[in-house]
């Protein structure tokens, strides 16, 4: 089991997203795409399950249409771990390297 982050390096793992928001009342972090077409927005979903099985972590996935929104907690710590970090920056970077273009 992961440890649960204390707030200070909640903060500091924050600093390393792109737009991604703490809930603190739900122990989460947040945050969710507009894509231009259903078909980018499911490539991007299908994604997201291919990281989440690679780093052995799984999110909340919401998917209306176009949009996508990740929740991330770390239900057997009750709060955020590093792993819900190291997935979070996964998600950022294939954002940014294979779906920017596809953002509205």
């Amino acid at each position: 089991m992961h440890q649960r982050l204390n707030s200070t390096e909640i903060d500091q793992g924050l600093k390393q997203l792109h737009n991604w928001t703490l809930d603190a009342h739900n122990a989460s972090i947040h945050n969710e795409w507009e894509f231009d077409s259903f078909k980018s927005a499911m490539r991007f979903f299908l994604k997201i399950g291919e990281l989440a099985e690679k780093l052995d972590h799984h999110p909340e996935l919401l998917s209306n249409f176009r949009h996508i929104k990740i929740r991330l907690m770390t239900h057997d710590a009750y709060g955020l771990t590093c792993k819900d970090f190291e997935l979070a920056i996964e998600i950022d970077q294939l954002i940014k390297q294979e779906f920017s273009a596809h953002l509205s």
